[in-house]
C-alpha cells in the first residue's frame, strides 16, 4: 500500500531549539491483519503537564510477507522511497530541555479506536542528544493499565531476527534520535578550539616543512658542521663523571639550593605544561589524546550530569554534581579518594605560615567533594570539611575518611564478626569430633 497521507503538525504545539526525530520501521505480531491507518506520536512534558499529538505518519507501505500480521512503513527496509516521501517520520519541536526530560508515546491507530496500541519511553533515560538510537517498543492496548502500557524491550541491533521477539507480543520498531545544542559556553570553547588547532596545524606544517628542508640541506651544503660532534664525546665524558660532585655539593648545601631547586622546578613544570600543551594541539598530539580521552568522555556523556553540562538540556549542575559523577563510588576507590583529599588538606603543613592560605582556595573544593562521596551518609560531614581547612591548626583532622569510617566500618566490622563466629564454631565442631573420637 503507497503511503499517501503527509505528515501534518498541530499548530498549538510549542516550537524550540530542539528537535525529536522518529522514524517508524514496522509493526510486528499485531493481535489480527487489520491494516492499521496510522503510527503518532505524542509528548508529555516532565511535570506532567502537556500531550502534545504533534505529527502522525500515513498507513503502512506494505504487509510483511514472511511475518504474520505485521507492516512496513515507508519503503524497502523501512526506508523512504525518495525525498519527498517522508510520511514515515515524525519530527517533534520543542525547547530542547523539555524534549529532555519528557516522556513519549507511540499510538498506532486503527479505524475502531478501541483496537488502538500504544508505547511509551522516557527520552532521558533512553536517548542522549545528537544520538541515534534502534529501538523495539512493546504494545499495549490504551485502555490497559498505566503500569502495563508498552514499554522499551530493548536497542534493535541490524542483524536482529523477527522471530526473536515473537514472544513479546505486539512490537513498534523504529529509530528515535534527539537533536538540539551544546550549552553556548560550550560552543563557544569548541569555536575557539578548533580557531586555536586551525592556526597550530598551519605553523606547525610551515615549521616542520623548514625544519625538514634545514636539516637535509645543511650538512650537504656546510660539511664543517660535522665537526662539532668532535668535542662532544669530552663533554660528554666530563658531565658523566662530575654528576656524582655535583650531588655532594647539593646535598651539603641543600639549605642554600632548595628556593633555587624550586624555582627550577616550577619553570620546568611551566615550560612541560605549555609544550604539553601545544603537542596536544598538533594533529599527531590531537590523535594520541582522543585514543586515552574518548573511552572516559563516552562514558561520562552517557550520565546525566555529562548531558546538562554539554547540551542545554536544562539547568546547569552544581558543582557537587558533577563530582559526583566523576568520583567511585565502590569502597576502594572512595578510600582512595578520601585519602587524596586529607593529604592535600594536611600538605598545607609544608609550609607553616604560607600553607593556611591555601587552605583557603582548598577549603570550598574539600566541601564539595566530601558533599559528592558522603551526602548520602553524612549530610553534614561537608561543613565540616569546609570549617576543618578554614580554622587554623585544624588540618589534621581527616573528614574525608571519617565519612569513609561512617559508610563501609559497620559493614566490615559486622562481616569481621561474622567470619570470627564462624571460625569459632568451626573449632569447636573439630574439638567435639577429637573428643569423640579419644571415647
Amino acid at each position: 500500500m503507497a503511503t499517501t497521507k503527509v505528515a501534518k503538525a498541530i499548530l498549538n504545539a510549542p516550537t524550540g531549539n530542539g528537535k525529536l526525530v522518529a522514524t517508524i520501521l514496522s509493526a510486528y505480531d499485531l493481535p489480527d491483519d487489520e491494516v492499521p491507518t496510522a503510527v503518532t506520536m505524542s509528548y508529555t512534558e516532565g511535570n506532567g503537564r502537556g500531550g502534545y499529538n504533534e505529527i502522525s505518519t500515513g498507513p503502512p507501505a506494505a504487509k510483511h510477507r514472511d511475518h504474520a500480521n505485521s507492516f512496513k512503513f515507508g519503503g524497502a527496509n523501512g526506508s523512504p522511497k525518495s525525498s519527498s516521501d517522508i510520511a514515515n517520520q515524525l519530527v517533534l519541536t520543542a525547547p530542547l530541555s523539555t524534549l529532555f526530560e519528557s516522556t513519549v508515546t507511540f499510538t498506532l491507530k486503527y479505524a475502531n479506536p478501541a483496537k488502538n496500541l500504544t508505547s511509551t519511553c522516557t527520552i532521558h533515560r533512553t536517548l542522549r542528544v545528537n544520538d541515534t538510537q534502534w529501538l523495539i517498543l512493546n504494545l499495549d492496548t490504551e485502555t490497559g493499565s498505566s503500569t502495563s502500557k508498552g514499554r522499551q524491550v530493548g536497542n534493535m541491533a541490524s542483524n536482529n531476527s523477527s522471530s526473536s521477539l515473537s514472544d513479546q507480543g505486539p512490537t513498534l520498531r523504529l529509530k528515535l534520535c534527539l537533536e538540539g545544542p551544546y550549552r553556548p559556553e560550550i560552543s563557544a570553547i569548541i569555536n575557539l578550539a578548533n580557531s586555536w588547532f586551525g592556526a597550530v596545524d598551519i605553523v606547525s606544517d610551515t615549521t616542520v616543512g623548514t625544519a625538514t628542508g634545514l636539516a637535509r640541506d645543511i650538512p650537504k651544503n656546510f660539511p664543517a658542521t660535522k665537526l662539532l660532534l668532535v668535542p662532544a664525546v669530552p663533554l660528554a665524558t666530563v658531565a658523566v663523571a662530575a654528576l656524582p660532585i655535583l650531588g655532594g655539593v647539593l646535598i651539603i648545601g641543600i639549605p642554600f639550593f632548595l628556593p633555587i631547586v624550586l624555582i627550577v622546578l616550577t619553570v620546568a613544570l611551566a615550560l612541560g605544561a605549555v609544550g604539553s600543551g601545544v603537542y596536544f594541539s598538533t594533529r599527531d598530539g590531537r590523535t594520541r589524546i582522543q585514543h586515552v580521552t574518548e573511552p572516559t568522555y563516552q562514558t561520562f556523556l552517557m550520565t546525566k550530569t555529562g548531558q546538562r553540562i554539554i547540551y542545554d538540556v536544562g539547568p546547569r549542575p552544581s558543582p557537587q554534581a558533577l563530582a559526583e559523577a566523576v568520583l567511585p563510588t565502590d569502597m576502594i576507590g572512595k578510600l582512595i579518594a578520601s585519602l587524596t583529599i586529607d593529604l592535600i588538606g594536611s600538605a598545607s603543613y609544608l609550609i607553616p605560615i604560607a600553607g593556611e592560605g591555601f587552605d583557603l582556595t582548598w577549603a570550598p573544593i574539600s566541601m564539595i567533594l566530601v558533599g559528592a562521596l558522603y551526602d548520602g551518609v553524612m549530610p553534614n560531614l561537608k561543613y565540616i570539611a569546609l570549617m576543618e581547612e578554614l580554622l587554623p591548626f585544624t588540618d589534621f583532622i581527616p573528614s574525608a575518611t571519617l565519612g569513609w569510617v561512617k559508610e563501609f566500618g559497620p559493614n566490615i566490622i559486622d562481616e569481621g564478626k561474622r567470619k570470627m563466629g564462624d571460625a569459632k564454631r568451626v573449632g569447636r565442631r573439630e574439638r567435639e569430633a577429637m573428643v569423640s573420637m579419644t571415647h
